[in-house]
């Protein structure tokens, strides 16, 4: 029997040893999930072991499970590994514990080490970046949030056609891009934004032309591209605002939102600027897009999605940022990480705003026309710019301009009937519960509604004119 227990563990010996051996060859490979059973198990034989320690706790952490990786981590650090501060850095910095994150990253500075120095500038950055926007975070109200496939992504958002539209870029290019890249197209369908890659900078923004029947390359997005990854473009309707996602330009993590505008002069875009939190976060975040029609934005994160999903948020864009106050620092930092989006509700109704979307999603371009169709309008005195004013639409050159200028006219003419109306209803309304009072009601707000579909299309509609009659004029001028 003594014998017998003598074979058994010379066999049981080498064996633990080569699976050990084994498991750390899992774990450079990046197998983590492999590699996880088996050091822990070693752990249980030597739970005072510091490389098995980190080892089970940075595979505990890279399979999803950083809280409970959090001992193992501290004892490895405080037993002098210093891959153990990189990792208690990152769990701490996605906790949103900037001053935490960036203390272990001082503890691994300490120990002389320069392999990873550019990596730990990096995260000394992004903590101090996050910090800083911290203190500015946006107040706007989520009133949605779905978590979806990443690759069904474009399923779940739906844009007012007069937004133009986003699509797979391979519906378009089948050539081009990956299963994730998007496209999107202006409502005239005479332009095109993309991402696909090169074989410079990885991931870059790219634009195009319709010309007949072709596309054509244009540099207009040239000057947002870095060495980092840009991707996920998406223009607003004035056609000079672009949204887009980057890795680079000191991103607080993974992939960060930034927005920026196109400069007539010098035919460039100005340099980007990060959106604020809660739309920018530690993790990846990808999509940021408004349905300037409807009245709503889509935020597409991986944030608290799981493995190849995403979130999609629906929030209410405003027009002019207004900055989250009178909350305490725990509130702001919940708010901040999107905790819970009924923190942002503050006692709305999200479902009348919903089921109120949705009515002003189903109400059709075409509808807008026959309304307009049935609108008298007088001709109007138009600024081209500061030293040209037209009188008539037969001063346009462009023909596109004038029948841009004579959609122009009846917005307008639109846009005053309805205000009158609206100046007579209203001291008509007195609240009371009858099929009168109740008709009155719907007509007001229907008219209300309307009119906010007129306030964002007037201006667009001017910048269009201006546009075409000024593109027509500059050519004229160089032929």
């Amino acid at each position: 029997m003594r014998n017998l227990l003598i074979v058994f563990l010379l066999f049981t010996v080498p064996l633990s040893a080569q699976t050990l051996t084994e498991a750390r060859a899992m774990y450079i490979n990046g197998e983590y999930e492999k590699a996880l059973p088996v050091f822990e198990q070693e752990l249980k034989r030597k739970p005072k072991d510091v490389n098995l320690n980190y080892w089970y706790g940075a595979c505990l952490y890279h399979t999803g499970n950083p809280t409970a990786a959090l001992p193992y981590l501290i004892n490895a650090e405080k037993s002098k590994i210093p891959a153990a501060s990189l990792l208690l850095a990152d769990y701490y910095h996605k906790q949103y514990q900037f001053d935490k994150s960036a203390g272990h990253l001082d503890k691994y500075i300490a120990f002389g080490l320069s392999s990873n120095s550019a990596e730990v500038a990096s995260m000394l950055k992004a903590s101090e970046k996050a910090k800083q926007m911290l203190k500015a975070v946006e107040d706007v109200v989520f009133i949605d949030s779905l978590v979806v496939p990443m690759d069904s992504v474009f399923e779940n958002i739906r844009l007012h056609s007069a937004n133009g539209t986003i699509l797979p870029l391979r519906k378009l290019f089948p050539e081009k891009g990956d299963s994730l890249s998007v496209a999107y197209l202006t409502e005239r369908k005479d332009r095109v934004f993309y991402d696909d890659t090169t074989t410079e900078n990885g991931w870059d923004i790219f634009s195009l032309n319709r010309t007949m029947n072709s596309w054509e390359t244009i540099n207009l997005v040239k000057s947002l591209n870095q060495a980092s990854n840009e991707r996920f473009p998406y223009v607003l309707n004035d056609g000079i605002t672009i949204y887009f996602a980057s890795d680079g330009y000191n991103s607080i993590g993974g992939y960060d939102l930034y927005v920026s505008r196109y400069h007539l002069a010098s035919e460039s875009f100005f340099t980007p600027e990060p959106l604020p939190m809660p739309f920018n976060s530690v993790y990846n975040d990808y999509f940021y897009i408004v349905d300037e029609y409807v009245g709503r934005g889509f935020l597409v994160t991986d944030r608290y999605a799981g493995k190849d999903s995403v979130t999609i948020y629906t929030f209410i864009p405003e027009s002019t940022r207004k900055i989250l106050s009178g909350k305490s620092e725990q509130e702001v930092l919940d708010y901040a990480r999107l905790a819970s989006i009924s923190l942002t509700q503050d006692g709305i109704d999200t479902d009348s705003i919903q089921t109120m979307l949705e009515e002003r999603y189903q109400y059709d371009d075409n509808t807008v026309l026959h309304e307009l169709e049935h609108t008298g309008s007088e001709q109007l005195r138009f600024f081209v710019r500061d030293d040209l004013v037209y009188e008539n639409e037969n001063d346009f050159r462009s023909e596109e301009a004038r029948q841009a200028y004579l959609q122009y006219l009846k917005l307008q003419a639109r846009f005053n009937s309805l205000n009158t109306q609206l100046e007579a209803d209203r001291p008509k309304y007195t609240g009371k519960d009858n099929p009168e009072q109740q008709e009155l009601a719907s007509r007001i707000l229907n008219a209300e509604w309307v009119l906010l579909f007129l306030e964002r299309d007037i201006p667009l509609k001017e910048y269009e004119i201006r546009r075409l009659e000024l593109e027509k004029i500059d050519a004229s001028i160089n032929n």
